[in-house]
C-alpha cells in the first residue's frame, strides 16, 4: 500500500467574505418580504445587507457518550450523535429601517402583542462572495435554471467558482432573534451601526432526510430542485 502526501499547492486555504440572502415570494426588486421557501415554486433570493466581520455557523451539536469508568476510565466505548441546534451569527449594518422587520422574530419592527405568537419562518442562504466574481474582478449576477445549471454573468462556472458553490450554506428554515440596536454618538468608525445578529435554524420536514436543517453545496446534487419541483 502507498501513502501519498497531498499537493499542498492545491489546498484551498481561505473562503473569504460571505454574503447573506433571504427567500422572497417573487423576483421583483421591490419584494423584500422574507418567506419560508416551501419547495413548490422557484427559490427567489434577495441580498440581505452589508456585513463587516466574521459570519459564524454555530452547530451546537450534542453527543452522548457511553463510558465504563470502573473498567476503562472516561474513554467512550460508544457514542450517539443527538443532533444539532445550529445558529448563524453575523455583524450587520443595521441603520436601514427597512431591515428592522426582517431581523426580528415576528417580522415586525414593532413589539408588544396581547398573547404569545409563533415566530415568522424564513429561508436564508450564505454564499461565498467570491462566487460572484469574474476574471476581470467585476461582480456579476449568479443565476440558476434546471436546464442550464449555474452561471455567473451568463457564463458557466469556472472550476474555482464551482468549488465556492460547494461551500454555500442553505438554511432552509429558521427565525431571527431581535438584535440590540444602539444609537451611537461617535463619529467615523465609532458611529457605524454594526449590530450582532443571530438566525436560529429549525427543522424543515419538506427537505430530504439529512438536509432538514441545512445543506452545504449545490442542493440539486441532493434532489432539491431550486425551481420548485422537489
Amino acid at each position: 500500500m502507498d501513502y501519498t502526501l497531498l499537493n499542498l499547492e492545491d489546498i484551498l486555504r481561505a473562503i473569504g467574505r460571505g454574503v447573506i440572502f433571504f427567500a422572497t415570494e417573487t423576483a421583483a426588486e421591490a419584494d423584500r418580504d422574507p418567506i419560508l421557501w416551501d419547495t413548490t415554486g422557484p427559490l427567489y433570493l434577495k441580498h440581505l445587507g452589508d456585513t463587516e466581520g466574521d459570519i459564524s455557523l454555530i452547530p451546537n451539536g450534542e453527543v452522548a457518550n457511553l463510558t465504563l469508568p470502573e473498567i476503562s476510565g472516561g474513554a467512550p466505548l460508544e457514542a450517539t450523535h443527538l443532533g444539532e441546534a445550529p445558529a448563524l451569527e453575523f455583524p450587520l449594518f443595521l441603520a436601514d429601517p427597512d431591515l428592522l422587520p426582517i431581523i426580528s422574530p415576528r417580522g415586525s419592527q414593532h413589539a408588544g402583542y396581547q398573547r404569545v405568537c409563533d415566530v415568522v419562518d424564513l429561508t436564508l442562504v450564505l454564499f461565498p462572495e467570491v462566487l460572484f466574481r469574474e476574471a476581470d474582478c467585476s461582480f456579476e449576477d449568479l443565476s440558476y435554471t434546471t436546464a442550464l445549471g449555474w452561471k455567473v454573468g451568463g457564463d458557466a462556472l469556472t472550476a474555482a467558482q464551482q468549488t465556492m458553490l460547494e461551500l454555500t450554506l442553505w438554511l432552509w428554515r429558521g427565525y431571527f432573534e431581535r438584535p440590540t440596536l444602539i444609537w451611537r454618538g461617535g463619529h467615523g468608525d465609532d458611529g457605524k451601526n454594526i449590530e450582532d445578529c443571530r438566525f436560529v435554524s429549525m427543522m424543515n420536514t419538506a427537505m430530504p432526510n439529512g438536509h432538514l436543517l441545512w445543506t452545504r453545496g449545490d442542493p440539486n446534487t441532493f434532489g432539491i430542485d431550486l425551481e420548485g419541483a422537489s
